[in-house]
């Protein structure tokens, strides 16, 4: 009696049900091939989207956990004595603000201020760079901890970012708070001397010791993203 099916297997023609001594075509060779491509690509771009995490990367290297700690702390405490000495003066120095704000009117009017903001500006930016200098260091602590208790690389680059924009800032810092004839030096100095301590903390956590000891890095490529969908 004839196969009801017909020679291609199955009544849907599902390829497993063929008979087993049918040779395929080779565009159903060509198919499946094609098939495996795809699959395999697919696990290749999930296991460089997420690398697996080893179950134990051991102690942390003395450069992340030590060196970069005391002298991110040295830097802090700096840091603190700034925003103390700024709160303390902070009449002071909103007072001598004003004042370069309004000889800027007086010799440059084009390109100061409008002297009717002159007050809200003099008593505005002082005290938010006081505020931003404990905020920043606060930031810059969590992520410097996080960095090694967590393993976690991107808490080791957010904390390079946070101490890059405390960098860029000291120096407009410097002028807006200290650089005034009664605000003693010693502010100016210590400032710079923070900046140097923030770069080689910076450095420590860039060290090879620790760029081995951190997981690979996860690059998200928009490619592999629209692909997945």
């Amino acid at each position: 009696m004839n196969d009801p099916h017909g020679p291609g297997g199955g009544a849907n023609g599902d390829p497993h049900d063929r008979d087993p001594e049918r040779i395929p075509s080779q565009a159903e060779l060509d198919a499946e091939d094609l098939a495996e491509l795809e699959r395999s690509s697919r696990d290749h771009d999930q296991a460089s989207l997420y690398p697996p995490r080893p179950a134990d990367p051991g102690r942390p290297p003395v450069a992340l956990v030590l060196h970069a700690r005391v002298v991110w702390w040295a830097a802090a405490v700096i840091g603190s004595i700034l925003a103390l000495y700024g709160f303390f003066n902070l009449s002071t120095i909103t007072d001598d603000l004003r004042l370069r704000l309004l000889e800027g009117v007086v010799s440059d009017p084009a390109n100061s201020a409008p002297e009717d903001q002159i007050d809200t500006l003099a008593g505005f930016f002082p005290l938010f760079m006081l505020v931003m200098i404990v905020v920043v260091l606060v930031i810059e602590y969590l992520l410097l901890v996080a960095a090694a208790t967590h393993h976690s690389r991107h808490c080791r680059n957010f904390f390079l970012a946070a101490v890059v924009v405390h960098l860029l800032c000291i120096p407009v810092g410097v002028d807006l708070l200290f650089r005034y004839p009664d605000i003693t030096s010693t502010m100016v100095v210590l400032s710079y001397v923070q900046f140097a301590l923030l770069v080689i903390a910076a450095l420590f956590t860039l060290r090879r010791s620790v760029n081995t000891w951190l997981p690979e890095s996860t690059r998200m490529k928009p490619t592999r993203m629209l692909r997945g969908r």
